[in-house]
């Protein structure tokens, strides 16, 4: 029987990493935040990714890289840990550093005219390296290692001669790192045009990546198994602007969700102002987007321990509002939901025929977690064999 289609969400504290696996092993990895494991405290993202991404001529790769924005704990160890460079001069030093190869960039001009860290710079650099490549119409500009899809809309007009290379709001892409895939698809939310102007105090934060990914078991399915939602550190003046033009291009199918990666590491600037204010409440847009949930939808905070005080993020009084429309037992903590000795193990989601399954909960030792552990799970699926 065929793989399944796994979500796995890492415990990086506040932070993001996200690593999609396709039935045909193509990966998604959404953001970075690789930390150097020095405490017995810390998951090795860095190895769980060598161990659950494909390899070609000995080289590691990932087919599609999306940086959601330029912060720090979305894009930490970027510089260390991913190949930039031409993919030919890719070295046995290489090899042995465990560089991992980037085959396709998702990229947004807009989130990063303003760098503001190392690996954001690098992130930038490579960017504009593959972008100079398909203005040259270079014959190597299509090779894995150089390709490159610009999202969303940005106010730089060196890239206007791109625009085969743009996927819009509204667009749906279903071609990754040059294969076309059926039982896979990604609906763009943002950036917006309305995002140039738009800004919120962050402009960071409100220009980040949205999108919702979609999966399918079999081809001829008229719904959707799994619907997740990703969007960086969007802030509620970006989910305003989403709810409004997906409602009036009669797109709402594309506000559904069963999994949300809480923005902003479960920040109260999803549902007003940070930093609250006295007696502040959501603002009513972005309790409508939350409400679009599906049947017994899961809530992500991909961050420390969410604790009573006066921290945002993670902030106690978002979590609460999230646990009012899931329920607090599909709001999950990455850091706290599934912890083996005392290292915090990825929460991982296996896409069946019958929607999502209950995650995964890894038996054994950190060091065997991952695609690598899937085999050994606390309730195991009918569905398929659970392994990447």
């Amino acid at each position: 029987m065929a793989n399944n289609a796994i979500i796995k969400y890492y415990p990086v504290g506040n932070g993001d990493t996200s690593l999609i696996t396709l039935e045909d092993k193509t990966t998604i990895l959404v953001d970075c935040n690789i930390r150097n494991c020095d405490n017995d405290e810390t998951f090795d993202v860095k190895k769980d990714l060598l161990e659950s991404i494909q390899t070609a001529d000995g080289i590691p790769y990932v087919d599609v890289f999306i940086l959601t924005h330029g912060d720090q704990d979305h894009c930490r160890g970027f510089k260390k840990h991913f190949y930039q460079g031409a993919p030919e001069n890719y070295s046995d030093n290489h090899k042995k550093e465990g560089l991992i190869r980037i085959d396709t960039m998702w990229f947004s001009p807009m989130i990063a005219e303003e760098n503001t860290n190392d690996d954001e710079d690098a992130h930038q650099l490579e960017a504009e390296r593959r972008l100079a490549l398909h203005q040259k119409k270079d014959p190597k500009r299509d090779n894995p290692g150089n390709r490159i899809k610009i999202i969303g809309y940005d106010g730089n007009k060196d890239y206007q001669d791109l625009d085969h290379l743009r996927a819009k709001p509204g667009e749906i892409v279903t071609c990754f790192n040059d294969i076309d895939q059926v039982l896979f698809s990604v609906f763009i939310h943002a950036p917006f045009k309305e995002h140039l102007e738009a800004l919120g105090n962050d402009k960071k934060n409100s220009t980040s990546i949205v999108f919702q990914a979609r999966f399918k078991n079999n081809p001829y399915q008229q719904d959707f198994s799994t619907l997740a939602m990703f969007g960086g550190d969007s802030d509620h003046t970006s989910w305003s602007i989403i709810l409004e033009k997906t409602r009036k291009y009669k797109n709402e199918h594309a506000l559904n969700w069963d999994l949300f990666l809480s923005p902003h590491h479960c920040s109260w600037s999803f549902f007003n102002e940070r930093p609250q204010a006295e007696n502040s409440s959501p603002i009513k847009t972005s309790l409508e987007v939350l409400d679009y949930k599906r049947n017994n939808a899961k809530v992500i905070a991909s961050s420390k321990t969410i604790l009573d005080d006066e921290d945002n993020p993670p902030h106690f009084e978002a979590k609460s509002e999230y646990i009012k429309k899931v329920a607090s037992s599909n709001f999950l903590n990455t850091t706290i939901y599934n912890v083996v000795g005392k290292i915090p193990q990825p929460i991982i989601f296996e896409v069946t025929s019958q929607g999502i399954v209950k995650p995964k909960q890894i038996e054994g030792a950190a060091r065997t977690a991952g695609a690598a552990g899937l085999g050994i799970v606390n309730n195991p699926s009918k569905y398929g064999n659970g392994k990447v």
